[in-house]
């Protein structure tokens, strides 16, 4: 008979809604550290996948170790039209993978409220059930 772990002992596999990873990118995009003028939010978009494709595959791993090999598999994986410059494929892996261990990927920012104008009504389809 085999043994049972506690389950808050055991790693848990990681999850993603990589739409909305990439509209929180599009909106933040132009701050970010590897934004380059020239380069546009849809050419982004392979390399932040598969930053975030990494981080899923090998979350448990360390980034320095892993970035060794991850130029080879960025030119087997992405294609030669779609891929950036390795420096800023490189930040961008970066802020992904910091993005997922900080749990941003999953919190919601803090709510923008206008101070001119009231808010408007609750929508009742998004208030809590209690």
């Amino acid at each position: 008979m085999g043994t049972v772990n506690d389950i808050r002992s055991t790693r848990q596999d990681v999850m993603l809604d990589i739409d909305a990873e990439l509209r929180y990118w599009r909106g933040c995009y132009r701050e970010s550290a590897f934004h380059r003028a020239s380069v546009e939010f849809d050419d982004y978009i392979p390399t932040l996948k598969f930053g975030y494709d990494c981080y899923l595959r090998n979350h448990h791993g360390n980034l320095d170790e892993l970035m060794a090999t991850l130029e080879q598999r960025y030119q087997r994986a992405v294609p030669e039209w779609q891929r950036l410059r390795w420096p800023v494929c490189d930040a961008i892996i970066r802020e992904t993978w910091k993005r997922m261990q900080q749990g941003q990927s999953w919190r919601h920012g803090p709510a923008r409220v206008s101070m001119h104008a009231p808010p408007g009504p609750i929508d009742p389809q998004l208030r809590p059930a209690f």
